[in-house]
């Protein structure tokens, strides 16, 4: 390993770059080159994996206001949020007086972690977030394309997790992303199909995806 290979090596920790060079044949140069396209992938698909989770919050927001006929649906009687999920509602609503920001309830809304709103499609203990939520309201915004609440909830889950990686700069090259980047643009076109068509005809993903053989051979240079 070449002097400035070990020093962005030792830069990222050795521990961190390890995955990338066992798949690599402990050929630094292409781990390195791994390691950059890796980064270009996870940017490409921040942008669909944000606006996944934009209208997911929204579209979800909204029919359950429909619903129950308040901003604040969370705190209708006929609504039984798990505990996490009360704790995400009163973390919110206390990270907004810290910051001495209004905390009414679209604020709350938009302070709320992508995985607040997944799961609200879960099953729920005794089946109450299923009773509640998905065949009270939510199944509405599904029923024309014939999903099914365990099978949205699995998929989501998947999304969720790629969105965590990527937020938090680990690795996503293992993972099957040319599926993950269909499944995204197919569950948000059950909720946004204009979003979804932007993002298949103006999103990188196709065009990074592409790129890995060439950027690990060298053929073409990496991006950062």
């Amino acid at each position: 390993m070449r002097s400035d290979e070990q020093e962005l090596v030792r830069a990222m920790s050795a521990e961190r770059f390890q995955p990338f060079l066992a798949v690599s044949e402990h050929d630094a140069t292409v781990a390195l080159r791994l390691y950059a396209w890796d980064a270009e992938v996870s940017r490409a698909l921040y942008s669909v994996l944000r606006d996944l989770e934009i209208c997911y919050r929204n579209a979800v927001h909204r029919q359950l206001t429909g619903k129950y006929r308040r901003d604040d649906w969370w705190n209708d009687r006929r609504i039984r949020l798990h505990q996490v999920g009360q704790g995400n509602i009163a973390d919110a609503r206390d990270k907004l007086r810290t910051l001495r920001r209004p905390d009414a309830p679209c604020d709350i809304v938009a302070q709320l972690s992508f995985g607040f709103w997944v799961g609200l499609f879960a099953r729920g203990e005794g089946r109450h977030y299923e009773m509640q939520l998905w065949n009270a309201s939510l199944q509405h915004l599904f029923r024309a394309h014939g999903v099914r609440r365990d099978t949205l909830h699995r998929d989501l889950k998947k999304l969720l997790e790629l969105r965590n990686r990527v937020a938090h700069h680990e690795r996503i090259f293992h993972l099957p992303l040319e599926a993950r980047f269909a499944a995204a643009l197919t569950l948000m076109g059950y909720v946004s199909p204009e979003t979804a068509a932007l993002h298949e005809k103006f999103g990188q993903v196709p065009q990074v995806l592409a790129r890995k053989a060439r950027v690990l051979s060298g053929e073409e240079e990496i991006r950062l």
